[in-house]
């Protein structure tokens, strides 16, 4: 007879040897099964188990899953089939879906997140504008302004308006052509 552990899942490993202890012959433990022959996989992707008291070749897909609802990952520790839910295939990123068996980039999603990052980013832009020319609209009102600050204060004033039109650009989100905002020496 061929010895082989047995596993927590029910899988088994070997075959094993265990040496004999003189006048009792070998000791098995408690995870060990003996069977007639050594066992040999067929099909890649399988392990030998016991299973209700039955030695048979089953799926091994024990590891790293996915779930199909949020791509989450988590371990996997049955042997056979995995669940409907899960999927050995990893997941891709935020913005895949799983549809007809696989992993599929959502092109509306990750439009819709790259225009929020885009707006994002030039409201960040129109805020720092702001800051910019709101002293120079001061010197302006009170009649002490420089040609160089109203000439600065122009350049803000139409970068403000560049930047806010981004969304008309052809190309957006994809694409966007950014406007530089003033240079400080006026030119």
């Amino acid at each position: 007879m061929i010895t082989y552990l047995i596993d927590a899942a029910g899988a088994l490993t070997g075959p094993v040897t265990f040496p004999d202890i003189p006048g009792f012959g070998p000791q098995l433990p408690g995870n060990a099964v003996q069977v007639p022959e050594v066992l040999t996989l067929t099909e890649p992707g399988t392990t030998w188990a016991l299973l209700d008291g039955e030695v048979r070749q089953v799926r091994d897909l024990r590891g790293t899953v996915f779930r199909k609802a949020d791509g989450a990952s988590q371990s996997w520790q049955q042997l056979g089939e995995l669940p409907q839910a899960l999927t050995t295939q990893p997941w891709p990123g935020e913005h895949f879906r799983w549809i007809n068996e696989q992993w599929t980039l959502d092109e509306s999603a990750l439009r819709a997140t790259q225009s929020a990052q885009a707006l994002q980013h030039r409201d960040d832009l129109l805020r720092n504008a702001q800051l910019r020319i709101a002293p120079l609209q001061y010197a302006e009102k009170l009649g002490t302004a420089t040609p160089l600050e109203l000439t600065l204060l122009l350049g803000w004033m139409r970068y403000s308006v560049d930047l806010n039109r981004i969304e008309q650009q052809e190309q957006f989100p994809d694409i966007i052509d950014w406007p530089a905002p003033p240079d400080p020496t006026g030119l």
